[in-house]
């Protein structure tokens, strides 16, 4: 893939023809992890009783003194996580996305509060909890969104998660880091630095935009081809970083665009959908489809089935895109 940078959008280029391939961003971050604790003795890894669920093993086996599991405690986690960063650690807690509600309020006070240099990284997120929808996490983006001083960040891809753990590893202060499971298509090339608010168009159009974040940028994709083959041109932007969010840029596309799609396996309410309309709305008001979670509980166990019962497949973006076409002539 080709890359270049236009303003503060980074703009990436697929080659022609070039497939998609599918990696899991879980285990791309689990092998940066390990890379980081081999090359920096400041980060330590917490959990609580995820080790197996978040492939976390083979860490634990190679640096059983900078791994620590403290079992089913997420509470309990997050204090000690800001004891140890407090001391110079940067500390990745590893905690199913589902128990940020159990646990915000700590990361609030004890960690965004002070600045401290902790990445809680959120797996297994959305759809992906195996404990049906007890497991489910659709309203954590909102949670930590609305933390003062906290990043957020949902990566599009495997590559993409590799390059967003070194920068935030890299860099000061507190961070939400959500991380899907499954394998998921790369469609991010992951070269370079990984650059915390950047927004990045991954396909360029002359027609409306498909906004999206994390896993649904993958689907964000899929519907831009399936748009193409009946002449809808679109064009298909990444949103990494939830926060700091670059308003700005987000508001010069949707003039360019004059409509968009904005996907996200989340809830309708708090997320990225809600970030991209307070922007536009300080700008020229343009016309707006959601693809989100609507107010209800998804019932399953397989992803792809979750996401279709959600309506949040590249089909559901198409649909969104036409309906907005009918809104905007």
């Amino acid at each position: 893939m080709a890359q270049e940078s236009i303003g503060s959008v980074e703009l990436i280029r697929p080659q022609e023809g070039a497939g998609f391939v599918s990696q899991s961003p879980l285990g791309a971050f689990v092998s940066t992890l390990g890379e980081l604790l081999a090359s920096d003795p400041r980060v330590v890894v917490l959990t609580a009783d995820q080790v197996g669920e978040a492939r976390l093993g083979p860490l634990f086996e190679a640096h059983p003194d900078r791994c620590r599991n403290l079992g089913a405690a997420e509470r309990n986690l997050i204090g000690v996580a800001a004891g140890m960063a407090a001391t110079g650690k940067v500390a990745v807690v590893v905690l199913p996305a589902a128990a940020m509600s159990r646990a915000g309020d700590l990361i609030r006070n004890l960690i965004a509060r002070s600045g401290l240099n902790v990445i809680v990284a959120a797996t297994p997120a959305g759809l992906e909890g195996r404990a049906g929808s007890a497991g489910h996490a659709l309203s954590d983006l909102g949670g930590m969104l609305s933390i003062p001083g906290l990043r957020v960040v949902a990566p599009a891809d495997a590559k993409e998660t590799s390059a967003a753990l070194r920068a935030l590893v890299g860099s000061a202060g507190p961070a939400y880091l959500r991380l899907v499971r499954a394998e998921i298509p790369v469609v991010t090339d992951g070269a370079g630095s990984f650059e915390l608010g950047a927004i990045r168009v991954l396909r360029e159009g002359v027609g409306l935009g498909l906004v999206a974040t994390g896993a649904l940028t993958g689907e964000a994709m899929k519907a831009a081809d399936l748009l193409a083959a009946e002449s809808i041109d679109v064009r298909v932007i990444h949103v990494p970083t939830l926060k700091p969010f670059d308003g700005p840029a987000v508001r010069r596309l949707a003039r360019e665009a004059g409509g968009l799609v904005v996907a996200e396996e989340h809830t309708l309410r708090g997320g990225l959908g809600a970030l991209v309309a307070q922007e536009v709305v300080l700008s020229k008001p343009i016309p707006i489809e959601f693809v989100a979670v609507e107010d209800k509980f998804v019932l399953g166990s397989e992803i792809m089935d979750l996401r279709s019962a959600a309506g949040l497949r590249a089909a559901n973006l198409v649909a969104a895109a036409k309906r907005l076409r009918e809104r905007m002539r």
